[in-house]
């Protein structure tokens, strides 16, 4: 049985390295709503469990201006994708601005965040339900509010995100074409 439950992990992880960012990031995304005093809004919560998280990480400069554009499509205060190994068991949060690096910050203290403000080790915290909500939860509910500074703002930023594309031949792989997020050849996403 053990056998088994390794063989399909393995080729769900491969089903995964496949999907397109729109896919990664939409595929297991949960929507949370708050309201305290210092902070309503709604948080979304994507998760991608994998046997090789750094098939999914090293698509980073990928998936954090996917990131971006699905928080501005559905309206959300801050949204997260969390890379979590399920051999390892261990996690990694990416941060896609200024909200979710603060955010992060105050409900997970003492994690390790990489240099461009873009990833957060989560060490073995590894379940949406268990480890990351309540956090989050907590954090908001201690005071946290979203910070002044929220990084590029663009008028008309709705038609600046691009178009959805669905490839013919694979219904399921959805990419993004013409964002102005894209990621540039050479250059790296970073958070200020």
């Amino acid at each position: 049985i053990q056998f088994l439950a390794s063989q399909q992990f393995k080729e769900k992880s491969k089903e995964l390295a496949g999907l397109s960012a729109h896919g990664l990031v939409n595929g297991d995304q949960k929507c949370f709503s708050f309201s305290t005093e210092t902070f309503t809004g709604d948080v979304g919560f994507a998760v991608v469990e994998t046997t090789d998280d750094a098939v999914i990480i090293d698509r980073l400069d990928e998936l954090l201006p996917e990131i971006v554009a699905c928080k501005m499509e559905k309206n959300l205060s801050a949204l997260f994708l969390a890379v979590v190994n399920i051999v390892e068991l261990k996690g990694t949060l990416l941060l896609c601005g200024p909200s979710e690096l603060s955010l992060a910050k105050a409900a997970f203290p003492g994690c390790e965040v990489n240099d461009a403000n873009t990833m957060m080790d989560l060490g073995s915290r590894v379940s949406r339900k268990k480890d990351y909500i309540p956090e989050i939860t907590k954090a908001t509910k201690a005071g946290w509010k979203k910070p002044l500074k929220r990084g590029v703002s663009v008028v008309d930023m709705m038609e600046a995100l691009g178009k959805l594309e669905v490839d013919p031949t694979d219904y399921q792989r959805i990419t993004r074409r013409g964002s102005v997020l894209a990621v540039k050849v050479g250059q790296r996403f970073t958070v200020d």
